[in-house]
């Protein structure tokens, strides 16, 4: 686990979720994949945090690395789920979940082979106009793209904490599309220079390392 920011850390894996402690406690960012809530109940305990004090788990998007252990942290802590409009059914196993850009080829392959998520029902549906039952710090950003309705989450703290899911990913210090968006076509692009209208010192991603200075400014230099 790595402490991107104050109160903010990372478990690492095959994609990157977040815990972000507070006084009314811990708010889950995306869950991993399916069998792995392990993970995460390590996280919890190296900060002297256990699944109860899990208050909110927010999902950025309905792809299995991301929402693959959110019916059973679920059903551990309590705690509400919180989702986007467009990606709650698919979350809930009323739709399909969409298929990544990049869905082709040997990753095409990859990806039928992982394990399907529990269906799980979604407490909140929101989208950038309509967060206000998320936790008092933050904020929805409508990012679709790599799924219809993937959501990014900025935090109003030290700064400024987005956390981008799949909606990006950093190359070197530079944003870019990042492999889950390969193909992923205009509306990835128009999300990226979305982003850039916000102001946040760190940006965090699902599948690469953090920005951690100067972060919206990167999203701004984004060119394609």
């Amino acid at each position: 686990m790595e402490k991107v920011a104050n109160g903010v850390h990372a478990i690492g894996g095959y994609v990157n979720a977040f815990l972000v402690d507070g006084d009314e406690g811990v708010v889950l960012i995306d869950t991993g994949l399916p069998k792995k809530e392990g993970l995460i109940e390590n996280g919890l305990a190296a900060i002297g945090r256990s699944p109860s004090d899990i208050v909110a788990i927010l999902v950025t998007h309905s792809h299995v690395d991301h929402i693959g252990g959110a019916a059973e942290i679920k059903a551990a802590s309590g705690a509400s789920l919180y989702a986007s409009h467009r990606d709650t059914k698919a979350i809930e196993g009323a739709a399909p979940i969409p298929a990544p850009p990049m869905m082709k080829g040997p990753m095409k392959v990859m990806l039928r082979l992982m394990p399907k998520p529990t269906p799980v029902a979604v407490d909140h549906s929101i989208s950038e106009v309509d967060d206000s039952s998320l936790p008092g710090d933050l904020t929805a950003v409508d990012t679709p793209g790599h799924t219809p309705g993937h959501t990014s989450f900025l935090l109003a703290r030290d700064g400024g904490i987005l956390f981008v899911g799949d909606a990006a990913a950093n190359k070197r210090g530079t944003v870019v599309p990042g492999f889950p968006n390969a193909g992923g076509g205009p509306l990835v692009a128009e999300s990226i220079r979305h982003i850039g209208e916000f102001e946040f010192d760190v940006a965090v991603f699902g599948h690469s390392d953090p920005i951690t200075q100067n972060a919206s400014a990167a999203f701004r230099a984004f060119s394609g």
